[in-house]
């Protein structure tokens, strides 16, 4: 027979190896979602850190060797991407950024991120510029100095060397990717130099006070990396597998992957403009017209290159785009001063633009001014010449039918009425239907 006394201690003994157990996985179980906890609050972080530092292309990676050269730049001089800098050193000036359109980045040197760049952003040695869709920026040396980057490119500027004695100033850089279109004025009291560097060759140009002449030109790294250059004014020395051609004004050239430079070609003629003309005015009264843009098609082109802007400058751009006919029709041009402009391209050369046009956009809800002679309550005879004025191009009916109108807007009517009541109503309309109405009741006796 089992020992009451036994039996009872055994089931009190339970209890207390469950709370033994029970503790150490109590304390598990916190140790763990306190890990979870601490590890989910640190993804947070690193996510916010990204979207506020975004680590963006790294030169290294996008830059090889041979561009470097090109550019008279060693490896070496895109620094280190550490973050620390050199105690001692310090940064020289080289450029500062003068305008931009929408997302444009910066990335200095010594830094790891790329960071959001607006107008007045200085430049220092080594420092890149980046543009992204539909985005553009000016990078300026000085005010008579000017390099204007078109959207997906990016630039690495070295640092700006200047001799008093001669009054030269010197720079380097690198184009990586997109275009690149620099202008030089030629009362610049400065020689100015620019050695630049793209994928596949090495441009060397020269302006202002060493040729007295303006320099404007163009360069573009197309997607399968060969290299554009057209100037249109001045001249550039092309450099490239130990060959070197000089482009004059109003010539091109392009250079593979690996290839010398082509012979210089003439670019393309200027376009000859069609409509709208300098002198049309556009109204529109609720929605906003659609307007027809055309121009002379020109043999040998493969598209067109459109830009409208806000400004005569082209700074404030409204559209930016390659068409391969040689018209285009824009239907959202709300109130406001447009200018207008086209070049011919042959492949990834372009030409010249053509003549900068004017293109004024109002809206107008007003009625336009209506101004009637009506007879007397009582007319005698039953006919009564009914006289008037509007403005100039306004359609007017009386009792329906149609008035002519003449250069200032007047108009005669002979009107002839009916024996009784007569109810004479006179409309005029303009050019976006905007209405005025005159009415008057007349007996005829």
């Amino acid at each position: 027979m089992k020992n009451p006394r036994l039996k009872k201690a055994q089931l009190d003994s339970k209890p207390t190896v469950s709370k033994r157990l029970r503790k150490p996985l109590s304390v598990l179980v916190e140790s763990f979602l306190t890990i979870l906890l601490v590890l989910g609050f640190f993804a947070v972080f690193l996510y916010t850190l990204n979207a506020m530092f975004p680590a963006g292309i790294s030169l290294k990676s996008v830059v090889n060797q041979k561009t470097l050269y090109n550019a008279g730049m060693a490896p070496s001089d895109l620094g280190k991407e550490s973050g620390d800098v050199v105690a001692g050193s310090t940064r020289e000036l080289a450029a500062t950024v003068s305008r931009t359109r929408n997302a444009v980045k910066s990335k200095q040197a010594e830094a790891i991120a790329w960071m959001s760049t607006g107008v007045g952003k200085q430049l220092y040695d080594r420092d890149a510029v980046q543009t992204l869709d539909q985005s553009e920026a000016d990078i300026s040396f000085d005010e008579n100095t000017i390099l204007g980057m078109g959207e997906n490119s990016l630039l690495i500027i070295k640092k700006q060397t200047h001799d008093p004695l001669f009054l030269e100033k010197r720079s380097f850089m690198v184009l990586v990717d997109g275009d690149l279109r620099g202008k030089i004025d030629g009362s610049n009291p400065n020689s100015v130099i620019l050695d630049i560097g793209t994928p596949t060759a090495s441009i060397h140009t020269r302006g202002g006070a060493a040729t007295k002449k303006a320099l404007d030109f163009k360069i573009s790294v197309n997607p399968d990396k060969s290299s554009t250059i057209a100037v249109y004014s001045g001249s550039a020395e092309v450099e490239a597998n130990g060959k070197m051609v000089t482009v004059g004004a109003n010539e091109a050239t392009i250079v593979a992957m690996g290839q010398s430079p082509l012979k210089p070609r003439a670019i393309p003629k200027a376009v000859v403009l069609g409509s709208p003309s300098s002198d049309l005015l556009v109204v529109y009264r609720d929605l906003p017209s659609l307007i027809r843009f055309d121009w002379k098609a020109q043999p040998e082109t493969t598209g067109y290159h459109f830009l409208l802007a806000r400004d005569s400058d082209f700074r404030k751009i409204v559209t930016d785009d390659i068409f391969e006919k040689n018209s285009f029709r824009h239907g959202n041009l709300v109130k406001g001063t447009y200018y207008w402009r086209v070049s011919a391209r042959y492949d990834s050369i372009e030409g010249n633009f053509s003549k900068t046009r004017r293109l004024d956009v109002i809206q107008d809800k007003a009625p336009p001014m209506l101004e009637v002679q009506f007879p007397p309550g009582t007319v005698y005879g039953g006919q009564f010449n009914l006289e008037g004025k509007t403005e100039p191009g306004v359609r007017v009916f009386i009792g329906g039918v149609r008035v002519e109108t003449g250069r200032t807007g007047k108009f005669t009517y002979p009107l002839i009425l009916q024996p009784g009541m007569n109810v004479i109503v006179v409309e005029a309309f303009d050019v976006v239907n905007n209405a005025a109405y005159r009415s008057k009741r007349v007996v005829s006796k």
